[in-house]
């Protein structure tokens, strides 16, 4: 029985120089932060809550689709699926854990160190949905990364221009209807 358990842990194990390089700098990072909150530093505080965060959110996004892994086979459309699995569920922690903290869902002062913590989440689902829908051994050379940037380029176009949409809908709104109704209403 020991045999398994050790054969399961060393699976999480990062496997390449590449991967043990980030793991190595990621432990430096955390403990460089932790020194400096020591010495009484409230940004690094602020940076540690929030990397903290975004650790936990990206824990929690592989986990949570680790059961899709095999559903979704190799192909490349369910990473950009991810992406706006990820995208919709920022906003869901995002409003639902500033609501459920009683604090603005845009970042202020107020927030503390609480907000820090929700948009760490937030960051690390965004990260960890598509990456967890891949399958990993997917094995097969990629060819080449331009079509990748294209999509890339497509989906964060598509994001901007709605974001855009939606500051120019809340100009509207507050400088246009807003004075016309309070104009009616008086």
């Amino acid at each position: 029985m020991a045999g398994k358990e050790i054969t399961g842990i060393r699976r999480l194990w990062p496997r390449t120089g590449r991967a043990w390089t980030f793991v190595v700098l990621g432990v430096l990072t955390f403990f460089a932060l932790d020194l400096l909150v020591l010495r009484g530093s409230d940004p690094a505080l602020d940076l540690l809550v929030f990397l903290s965060g975004m650790l936990a959110g990206f824990a929690a996004a592989r986990l949570a689709t680790y059961p899709f892994r095999r559903l979704v086979g190799g192909s490349g459309i369910w990473s950009t699926v991810g992406l706006f699995v990820g995208l919709a569920l920022v906003f869901a922690i995002i409003f639902g854990g500033t609501a459920l903290a009683g604090i603005p869902p845009y970042p202020t002062a107020e927030g503390g160190n609480v907000g820090n913590m929700i948009y760490g989440i937030a960051l690390g689902f965004l990260v960890g949905v598509p990456g967890g829908l891949i399958p990993a051994g997917s094995g097969e050379p990629r060819p080449s990364s331009v079509p990748d940037l294209k999509v890339a380029a497509v989906i964060l176009g598509t994001v901007v221009g709605l974001f855009g949409l939606l500051f120019m809908l809340f100009l509207l709104l507050e400088y246009a209807l807003v004075p016309l109704i309070r104009a009616l209403a008086g």
